[in-house]
């Protein structure tokens, strides 16, 4: 069987004809998680037995494994055998062929589900054991919705929540918190909670959304390049009370300077910010390239150059020589102001 839709999914569940093996993964986590549960509630029940239920995650016993697909369904329709989140790129050659010969010898009566809600492995590993399961089941694959869908759940889950929402509250919502459904759910449910009035307005999205670390990285890498030193050190407090992870935070700062000197040159050349998105492959992240523009207009080119080699000398560092995170980020924020401070133009 090829690749489904959610369409085809929902179908295959109404009807409840099912493909002896499922594999469904994609960047959208949440359509993940809820058609995962969909599933099993569908040929398990949403109480089912030990006798035909087993559920594996992680670090998977193939050998507990390849026996549970072979259980017989004891009073029940089906055998159902959920593999969650198993660590692909981890395993051994001779355990990915022993894994993609499991999913491959399908046994009647069981249902096989692999399922990746919270990783999705970007590997030649990962990508065999798709083909091995398409050729048997069925691969459903969800990625990230669109700016007008993501809106469009925002607008359903305040209406929900008996508030309305502006397509401008929405986007702003969007910019702070990033595009992940789940996050954003909860987002929109914390805000009606608090807002006064019958529509969420951009001010209360402001006031009261919790903004994600590439946001809060965009604020610091936009001080920074407009000499503000005094708001880079907040933030740089901000994101340490958060308790983010100095390195993550190290490697989006990166990131967002590469991404401004990208920019920066195909100016130069008369290069347009969506042929740049194309060569690169920024996909939904293209916006990115608009804002960097703004914050790097007074920066010279030789500044940008100075500070992405400053970025990639403190990453490698980081990974390689034991120091003090907050105090080798400080550092390393002060050699970005001063270099930004001696590149004007």
């Amino acid at each position: 069987m090829p690749n489904i839709t959610e369409a085809e999914l929902k179908k295959q569940i109404k009807a409840k004809n099912y493909s002896p093996v499922y594999l469904i993964y994609g960047t959208e986590q949440m359509y993940v998680r809820n058609y995962t549960k969909r599933l099993v509630d569908a040929v398990a029940g949403k109480t089912p037995s030990d006798f035909n239920f087993h559920r594996f995650a992680g670090d998977v016993n193939l050998t507990e494994l390849a026996a549970a697909i072979h259980v017989v369904p004891f009073m029940s329709e089906y055998n159902v055998v959920l593999v969650s989140d198993i660590f692909i790129d981890l395993m051994r050659d001779d355990e990915i062929e022993l894994f993609k010969e499991i999913c491959g010898n399908t046994v009647e009566g069981t249902v096989l589900i692999i399922s990746m809600p919270s990783n999705v492995p970007k590997s030649k590993k990962f990508d065999s054991i798709v083909k091995q399961t398409a050729k048997k089941g069925s691969v459903c694959k969800f990625e990230k919705p669109d700016a007008i869908t993501t809106e469009k759940f925002i607008a359903k889950w305040a209406n929900e929540n008996g508030k309305l929402i502006s397509r401008v509250a929405a986007n702003k919502l969007v910019s702070l918190c990033g595009d992940d459904l789940t996050r954003l759910r909860n987002e929109v449910d914390k805000i009606c909670s608090y807002a006064k009035g019958e529509e969420v307005t951009v001010e209360d999205v402001r006031k009261l959304a919790t903004v994600n670390l590439e946001s809060r990285i965009f604020d610091l890498s936009d001080a920074v390049l407009r000499g503000n030193g005094d708001k880079a050190f907040r933030v740089l407090d901000l994101l340490f009370y958060q308790k983010e992870q100095p390195i993550a935070m190290l490697t989006i700062l990166a990131n967002a300077y590469i991404d401004a000197y990208r920019m920066r040159v195909a100016n130069e050349c008369g290069v347009m910010a969506q042929t740049v998105a194309e060569d690169f492959g920024y996909g939904k992240r293209t916006f990115v390239l608009k804002k960097v523009s703004g914050s790097t207009s007074r920066v010279s080119t030789e500044a940008l150059r100075k500070s992405v080699a400053i970025l990639l000398d403190a990453d490698l560092k980081f990974k390689s020589v034991k120091v003090n995170p907050r105090v080798y980020l400080e550092q390393t924020i002060a050699q970005l102001l001063l270099t930004a401070r001696e590149g004007r133009v």
